[in-house]
């Protein structure tokens, strides 16, 4: 006997812990971490996590294995620095009123990653707190401004061009900002991404397109920026390239 507690008492307690105090009291002493190694006691808090595996546990199962595989905390996985980098793209933005070009213009990857440059004084405190997230924002100031009406629809399509593959990927075909978020003096369009054959299990992701504007009147909007971004996925600068990479290039 050790430290005062005879094996008996702690095969009584052992059965009752969960595995991480178990785990633990096989760090006090050779005599407790020899009787924790019972696999008895690992099958006993496996049947309280997973019941069903103890009904019918598949042939020469090591419960304490088990636990300490399956019950480990996922880790935080890091993705790889992407092939892609936004030097390499360029995005062909136009847009129409009722069918009138009213904005046409081929911007390089990085002028999007680079941001506004000067945030009008006015916006919304919602907006000003969307400008200053830490998630990668792909925006541009448009300039001259635009001052639209906010009745008729606006309609925006946007390619991209990567010039490592020197091939094309539609990124929105057709869509219209039927989406106004007031409080945050935002137009939205948006259009699910086309992928790559060799990626069949990606799907449902969609390419955001916004509009930020100011209130010139009661039906009037005045357009600054633009944003693009594929928030249904990505947010940081690895994931948006790694997305980008998957598209359907043609």
């Amino acid at each position: 006997m050790e430290n005062g507690f005879p094996g008996e008492v702690l095969k009584a307690v052992f059965p009752l812990l969960d595995g991480k105090d178990l785990v633990f009291c096989m760090l006090v002493c050779r005599q407790w971490c020899e009787i924790a190694k019972d696999d008895y006691f690992w099958k006993c808090i496996c049947s309280r996590k997973w019941p069903s595996i103890c009904k019918q546990p598949p042939s020469d199962t090591n419960f304490q294995k088990l636990y300490l595989t399956f019950s480990k905390p996922r880790k935080t996985v890091h993705l790889p620095v992407p092939k892609l980098t936004f030097k390499d793209l360029v995005f062909y933005i136009d847009m129409w009123l009722e069918g009138s070009l009213i904005f046409s213009q081929a911007v390089s990857g990085c002028i999007l990653r680079a941001g506004l440059q000067n945030t009008p004084s006015g916006i919304p405190d919602v907006l000003v707190a969307h400008l200053n997230a830490a998630d990668c924002i792909l925006m541009m100031e448009v300039e001259p401004k635009l001052t639209v009406p906010m009745g008729p629809s606006i309609t925006v399509s946007v390619l991209a061009h990567r010039k490592d593959t020197n091939k094309m990927s539609c990124i929105i075909n057709t869509s219209s900002f039927d989406y106004i978020d007031s409080n945050a003096a935002r137009a939205l369009a948006y259009e699910y991404l086309r992928f790559s054959p060799r990626h069949p299990f990606i799907s449902d992701i969609r390419a955001w397109m916004s509009l930020l504007f100011l209130y010139k009147g009661t039906n009037t909007i005045e357009v600054f920026g633009i944003e693009l971004d594929f928030c249904d996925a990505a947010r940081s600068e690895p994931e948006i390239l790694w997305l980008l990479d998957m598209l359907d290039w043609k």
